[in-house]
């Protein structure tokens, strides 16, 4: 059965940058520019769908299926080597800096941050007890 792990958001982070697209959609009404009103707007959109519709999903088959907003990743568990805790700001599919770095072949890696990271870490051991931690 799949099982599905909800991202982890910080909202102190979000919560700014969407206030402050939103106010230069209300600053773009303010003076008539209906255009860039609308362009903000949905650059908000997106941002909040990115961030609301994050998560992360072990499916039936081993992998690990990773959501965020309209992209998406697949790695499968078996090929995961180690995850470690991190805070590392680059651009990945975590909506908070708390986060874990999952590497997995030979080089890849993945950030995510999902809730309930002892949960999350203890259902991919399951799978893969080879996993290394720290």
């Amino acid at each position: 059965m799949p099982r599905l792990f909800p991202a982890k958001v910080s909202w102190w982070l979000f919560g700014p940058i969407l206030a402050l697209i939103v106010g230069s959609a209300v600053a773009n009404l303010l003076y008539g520019a209906l255009m860039g009103a609308l362009v903000c707007l949905a650059v908000a959109a997106f941002v909040a769908y990115v961030v609301l519709y994050t998560r992360y999903e072990l499916t039936d088959k081993a992998t690990l299926h990773i959501q965020s907003g309209p992209f998406t990743w697949q790695v499968p568990v078996q090929q995961i080597t180690r995850i470690v805790p991190t805070n590392n700001p680059l651009s990945s599919p975590a909506p908070s800096l708390d986060r874990l770095k999952i590497s997995y072949n030979q080089f890849g890696q993945v950030m995510i941050s999902p809730r309930d990271k002892a949960e999350f870490i203890a259902a991919l051991q399951q799978i893969n007890p080879s996993i290394q931690l720290g």
